[in-house]
C-alpha cells in the first residue's frame, strides 16, 4: 500500500519532525503530565514521519531536532521525575533520535509561603541552552 502523509491529521507529526529544537511545557499532574500531552505524543508518533522501523523491528528516527527541553511546573516539592519526564525522554531518544533531552523544572509553586517569582527565576537561571 502506498503511504500517504498529506492528510491534515499528520500536520503535527510533520511539524515535530521538521523542528530544529523542541520545547515541551507541562504541569506535573498525578505523577505524570496531563492527558492532553499524552494525546499529542500519540498523534505525532507517526511511522513514516517521526520514525520508521528497521528490518529488525527497532525504531529508526526520522526527526531533525537534536535537542528537546521539557519544562515542568509542580505545586508540590515531591516529584519523582522518572514518570512523566522519563516517558518523554525515552520517546525523544529512542523513537525520534533527539540526543539531548533536558529537564527544566520549577517545583513547590503551591506551597504556602513559597516565593513563586524566586522559584521561576531559579528555574530560568538553570537553563543551559
Amino acid at each position: 500500500a502506498k503511504e500517504e502523509w498529506s492528510d491534515p491529521m499528520f500536520d503535527l507529526a510533520r511539524q515535530f519532525a521538521a523542528a530544529d529544537t523542541i520545547v515541551v511545557a507541562a504541569p506535573y499532574w498525578d505523577l505524570s503530565f496531563p492527558a492532553a500531552l499524552k494525546q499529542y505524543f500519540e498523534q505525532i508518533n507517526a511511522m513514516g514521519i517521526t520514525f520508521q522501523y528497521t528490518p529488525e523491528g527497532t525504531p529508526e528516527p526520522l526527526c531533525k531536532a537534536d535537542k528537546l527541553y521539557y519544562v515542568m511546573t509542580a505545586g508540590g516539592a515531591f516529584v519523582p521525575e522518572e514518570y512523566g519526564f522519563g516517558y518523554v525522554k525515552t520517546l525523544a531518544q529512542s523513537f525520534y533520535g533527539i540526543g539531548q533531552v533536558k529537564l527544566i523544572k520549577a517545583l513547590g509553586l503551591d506551597i504556602y509561603g513559597a516565593d513563586v517569582e524566586q522559584i521561576i527565576d531559579e528555574a530560568i537561571r538553570n537553563i543551559n541552552i
